[in-house]
């Protein structure tokens, strides 16, 4: 469910259209501080995606 979530259209159309309007206005903080949430997400979704691969591959050996 995260996983397209994270990669969806529309959460990077309303992320883009957030940056550029805390952009516009000046608030430089709330354009930087959403897309580094977002990439905290990204690449804790992809941790957990290499460690599930990494334990099913020791769990099909092991077997």
């Amino acid at each position: 469910m995260i996983n397209e979530v994270l990669h969806s259209r529309a959460i990077a159309f309303i992320l883009g259209t957030w940056m550029s309007y805390c952009a516009s206005i000046g608030a430089y903080d709330g354009a930087l501080f959403i897309p580094m949430i977002y990439g905290l997400l990204l690449l804790l979704n992809h941790m957990d995606q290499k460690k599930s691969t990494r334990s099913a591959k020791t769990n099909a050996q092991s077997k």
